[in-house]
């Protein structure tokens, strides 16, 4: 039984697109480019593969790599997803007035048997999984971006 998903997000960042791209270049500069982000932990990042593990808020976690990172300044990134999940993701950049729209993009298919054979019934608590986890990312980076711009604060990246 395929356990699909097309999950889409939308993140509001009080950034223009041009500072958004600088702020994620200098995290993809770093071992940990989601260091802002709790539910998310980085353990392995060379440049090119990232190896992730998310912890949902129902106590599973999923442990997948992102590869085939592909940029196009200022306007969109895409990847893969290898591991529990498996498809690809795409982020779309929007101006909005004050602010960029993140429209991010997944879709994807869970390899967890578990997953596979259970979606039939919990595909409702792993969306609403997804998007807890997602409008905890939005908040922590927003966070965290402000907390680099306040005055006394040491960079984080």
């Amino acid at each position: 039984m395929a356990a699909d998903y097309s999950l889409v997000s939308r993140w509001s960042v009080p950034l223009s697109r041009e500072d958004l791209w600088d702020v994620l270049d200098a995290l993809l500069a770093t071992p940990d480019p989601m260091v802002w982000w709790p539910a998310v932990q980085v353990s392995e990042f060379d440049g090119s593969r990232m190896h992730v593990r998310v912890d949902s808020p129902f106590a599973y976690s999923l442990r997948f790599a992102l590869d085939d990172l592909t940029t196009q300044r200022p306007g969109a990134l895409s990847f893969t997803a290898t591991g529990d999940l498996e498809g690809h993701g795409a982020v779309a950049f929007e101006d909005g007035p004050g602010e960029t729209s993140m429209v991010i993009d997944w879709r994807v298919d869970t390899r967890r048997r578990w997953m596979r054979w259970t979606s039939w019934a919990l595909r409702p608590l792993f969306v609403l999984a997804h998007r807890q986890v997602m409008r905890q990312g939005e908040r922590h980076f927003n966070a965290w971006i402000a907390a680099q711009e306040s005055p006394g604060t040491p960079d984080m990246v």
